[in-house]
């Protein structure tokens, strides 16, 4: 008997535990319920794209290059002449074509001061598809590979040799062949001047992206200095 009124009254007890346990996540649920299952907590950023406002654009600065420890960086301005040569051409990448005066004016201070210049080519083009105005000089190294152009080629060695601790870069396409050896450059130590009239794109939203990028990623906008090609001093 004793057993049995024992029995009851612990089941009794866990009646009523369970009874408030269920209550309690009931009340929880309607407390917190919506805002768990919100959408807006399982939302991605292409959910959210529209929303996105562009932040205000970086200051482009005034920097002072050494033309002995410096080097120009010259990148696929290859199919100006022939658009199935690279990409620098009228029919996919006109504002390359658009930024080769510009480049060229930068490209004549170099060589003026006796600046290392190298020149890197896209695709299938060879030397001669570079654009007419920025052809290289015979003394002017040249290498080719995809978008980072230290990635099977010599770019390194070529740079260390000369003692060259710093590189301006130029080129197309600015998410491509510019940012992606910008950033191997400042990865490993170099610092990068990064005029941004003489990088390119198919649209103007991967060179604001790049821009943005180059002064804001960790490990790259520490060695970055955003400017434009009048601002270069030497």
């Amino acid at each position: 008997m004793q057993e049995r009124n024992f029995v009851s009254k612990t089941s009794g007890v866990g009646r009523k535990a369970a009874f408030a346990f269920c209550a309690g996540f009931a009340a929880f649920t309607l407390a917190f319920g919506p805002a768990l299952a919100s959408p807006a907590a399982a939302q991605t950023i292409v959910d959210d794209w529209h929303k996105v406002k562009p932040p205000a654009p970086p200051e482009l600065k005034t920097v002072t290059v050494d033309p002995k420890t410096t080097a120009l960086l010259v990148l696929d301005f290859n199919g100006a002449q022939d658009p199935t040569k690279g990409p620098c051409n009228v029919k996919t990448k006109p504002r390359c074509l658009a930024s080769v005066p510009k480049v060229k004016t930068l490209l004549d201070q170099a060589r003026a001061k006796e600046m290392l210049v190298v020149f890197s080519l896209a695709g299938v083009g060879e030397p001669q598809d570079i654009a007419t105005a920025l052809a290289p000089l015979a003394s002017e190294p040249i290498v080719k590979s995809g978008p980072d152009k230290f990635i099977g080629t010599n770019l390194r060695n070529i740079l260390s040799d000369k003692g060259i601790k710093t590189v301006i870069v130029t080129g197309t396409a600015s998410e491509g062949a510019v940012l992606d050896t910008a950033t191997d450059a400042a990865l490993n130590g170099m610092n990068i001047v990064l005029p941004v009239d003489g990088m390119s794109s198919t649209e103007l939203y991967a060179e604001q992206y790049v821009a943005w990028h180059t002064v804001n990623a960790p490990g790259v906008s520490q060695k970055t200095t955003l400017t434009s090609i009048d601002r270069i001093k030497f």
